[in-house]
């Protein structure tokens, strides 16, 4: 889906209609090819770990035979609480499989639930709880765009002046399930952040939020080359560095950013922070060592 990168900054929710657009329209082997261009692009950066979001879930086996070493988390989402419930049991019966294969630990396999605003309470609360007792990696897309806070907050994004339910259509989020709260402080009363998620993008983050996740001990995932194409604004890395999170450098994907290359992304990230982040704190993110454990 590189097609669907922006040359420019974008807004968010238009971006988000035509990622789920596409996906709909894209076959298992369209998929398959996807998954092989981006293992062959990892390779030639010179990429040795990768944390995969998997919607399909069809990059584990590929990516357990590149020789790529990190964590494949298989997505789940959805509004409906049974059928997303359902594909929770599922996710969970393929993740309890691939943990008894064979050379199991240079490629674990862990539990993404998409984003507070596309997932019922009930499956951020299930699936959360089912990481933590099982010692599985969990992740989540939090905090990313003012739009995803004004959401949760209200059910309307009053930049867009669009009715509640045509954003909630958009988005995918149920009105009735407006937690009237900002998204880390949901997270936090589902007890989601128990399981010390990785936290991809915080950028729309309060200094309280930042005690959450710091309380926690989660880590966060900064995506500054995303964030900036779909005007999502300016994580609050110096913040974070102060309140001693730890943060890792991430592409986020092939749809929202021009490549793979962590390095290009410290380089964008030196220029967005300069002033208030010293350049070796930012390159010293990409030398993070792994904690695979949540």
């Amino acid at each position: 889906m590189a097609r669907l990168c922006p040359g420019r900054p974008t807004s968010f929710v238009t971006w988000l209609g035509r990622v789920g657009w596409q996906l709909s329209h894209m076959s298992a082997e369209d998929l398959r090819a996807g998954v092989r261009h981006g293992i062959a692009e990892l390779l030639a950066c010179g990429t040795t770990h990768v944390g995969d979001v998997t919607n399909s879930w069809l990059s584990l086996e590929p990516l357990r035979n590149s020789g790529l070493s990190g964590i494949v988390y298989l997505e789940v989402l959805g509004q409906h609480k049974a059928r997303a419930l359902e594909r929770l049991e599922e996710a969970k019966s393929e993740i309890d499989r691939a943990r008894h294969f064979p050379g199991y630990g240079p490629l674990q396999v862990g539990l993404s639930l998409h984003a507070p605003y596309s997932c019922h309470p009930e499956l951020l609360r299930a699936g959360a709880a089912w990481c933590r007792a099982e010692g599985v990696p969990l992740g989540i897309h939090v905090s990313e765009s003012e739009s995803e806070t004004e959401l949760l907050l209200g059910g309307v994004v009053s930049s867009l002046g669009r009715a509640p339910t045509t954003l909630a259509q958009m988005a995918g989020i149920l009105p009735a399930s407006v937690p009237h709260m900002r998204p880390l402080p949901y997270l936090a009363s589902l007890g989601v952040l128990e399981a010390r998620p990785l936290l991809v993008h915080a950028v729309q983050a309060t200094d309280e939020d930042i005690r959450l996740i710091a309380k926690a001990r989660c880590a966060v995932v900064h995506c500054p080359r995303s964030n900036h194409l779909l005007s999502c604004g300016r994580m609050p890395l110096e913040r974070y560095l102060a309140a001693g999170v730890p943060v890792y450098l991430g592409t986020d994907s092939r749809a929202s950013s021009p490549d793979l290359d962590v390095r290009a992304e410290a380089e964008f990230a030196c220029r967005l922070h300069a002033g208030v982040v010293r350049p070796e704190q930012v390159t010293g993110l990409t030398h993070r060592p792994l904690n695979y454990a949540p």
